[in-house]
């Protein structure tokens, strides 16, 4: 079996959800290092590849022997990036289409971005983005045959003016040839539509560069629209949490450098556009191309945010306390309550030290308290949590607090470099 066969079919055997994180960064980690490699072409590097793909090869011949069927059944799988949407379908469907560029209309004295459809054996999923406009409860989408398909709203966002939306049809429809998006707005809007079948890749760097840092694997997606550069980030990591804020907004409190920055080759800040998208986090942003065929952009994600799929339920006096020094866990963080509060009748205020450290490659900084109206005090250098409030009945002697969701930072830098000719237009 050749080299690059070993290297493509490793990358996709199924993985215990246990070590299925870790792995799969390995294995990143194991493609970019030996692109670099192969570029220093030095003799003794050739030796170290060579033992790491008879080591691949080993695995493969070991996995196949111990279950033929299933390693088979994961070799049939693919990577396939949906633009606008964000998301990496990661299964072995035989024919998924997207739209791959966004699709802006002047609707009255607003405006509508459709951002993103994907079309497969199982549903179809659109999302758009208004601005000074109604958002339309429902669209239609009618095929090259003329079959019209009424897909309803699923999700939305909205603020003073603006919105964003999902339409979601469970399903398989014809989405093949030229069609026709109707949103059913007074004026009634037609547009033109041409899905395209979504590009297959085997691992993440084939997507784009790739930049593995304390356990999250983060990938930038080059692509042009008109004149300006969009840039899409996926991201691999544990299953545990997910991804909140790619640093596009940045965490309360912290400055402006922590957020995510492009750069020239001249150290001058390019004014990032981005859409808001149905829900978090916001994965795609643009920004002015400079004409240049010889200019160069470096990218840089100072921090993330993420939200881990934890919990935990403690219990609390509702008496004034100075010196309570309880200490719990959550997603692995510490959390100290320090002092307890009668701030007045029926009003409780905890004290909390998250452990905050800024030089420490994860941070917690906030946590909800589910099913109870709170408010919180942030740390004005770190916006970690210092203390909550909430109310407590009257003669209450204890209470159980059901703490979730908690947020962390996760720090890089995760950083990645372009030149204009990365952004090509795929049109």
């Amino acid at each position: 079996m050749e080299h690059n066969n070993v290297k493509q079919q490793i990358e996709t055997i199924p993985i215990p959800p246990a070590l299925r994180h870790r792995s799969q960064l390995g294995i990143e980690l194991a493609i970019m290092k030996q692109q670099e490699n192969r570029r220093q072409k030095s003799k003794r590097v050739k030796r170290s590849i060579g033992m790491v793909a008879a080591a691949l090869a080993l695995f493969l011949l070991s996995a196949t022997l111990i279950n033929h069927d299933k390693v088979w059944a994961a070799l049939q799988k693919a990577l396939q990036f949906v633009p606008g949407i964000g998301i990496v379908k990661e299964d072995s469907a035989s024919e998924r289409y997207v739209l791959k560029k966004p699709i802006t209309l002047s609707v009255n004295e607003g405006s509508i971005i459709i951002t993103g459809i994907m079309s497969d054996d199982e549903m179809t999923y659109i999302t758009m983005a208004g601005n000074d406009v109604p958002r339309p409860a429902q669209v239609i989408l009618v095929d090259e045959q003329g079959n019209e398909y009424s897909i309803n709203g699923s999700m939305a966002s909205w603020s003073s003016g603006e919105w964003t939306s999902g339409f979601w049809y469970k399903g398989k429809l014809d989405a093949v040839g030229n069609m026709k998006l109707i949103l059913p707005l007074d004026p009634l809007v037609e547009v033109p539509i041409t899905l395209e079948r979504a590009e297959t890749f085997s691992s993440y760097p084939e997507m784009g560069e790739t930049a593995a840092i304390n356990g999250v694997s983060i990938t930038a997606i080059p692509d042009r629209v008109g004149d300006k550069a969009r840039v899409s980030l996926v991201a691999a990591h544990a299953e545990d949490f997910y991804i909140s804020d790619y640093g596009i907004f940045g965490v309360y409190q912290h400055d402006e450098s922590q957020k995510l920055n492009v750069m020239d080759a001249e150290g001058r800040k390019m004014e990032i556009e981005y859409i808001r998208g149905v829900s978090a986090p916001a994965s795609e942003f643009y920004f002015k191309l400079s004409g240049d065929a010889q200019a160069r952009y470096t990218l840089t994600l100072p921090e993330i945010s993420v939200t881990y799929k934890d919990e935990v339920t403690i219990k609390i006096p509702t008496e004034a306390q100075d010196n309570v020094n309880q200490t719990f866990e959550v997603a692995g963080f510490p959390v100290t309550i320090t002092k307890i509060e009668k701030v007045k009748e029926g009003i409780l205020r905890v004290y909390l030290d998250f452990h905050y450290d800024d030089q420490a490659a994860a941070s917690l900084y906030n946590l909800d308290i589910a099913g109870l109206s709170n408010s919180a005090k942030l740390n004005e250098r770190t916006g970690a949590i210092e203390y909550i409030e909430f109310e407590v009945k009257p003669g209450t002697k204890q209470m159980s607090l059901k703490l979730d969701r908690p947020s962390v930072i996760i720090r890089g830098p995760w950083q990645f470099e372009f030149s204009e000719e990365s952004f090509k237009a795929n049109d």
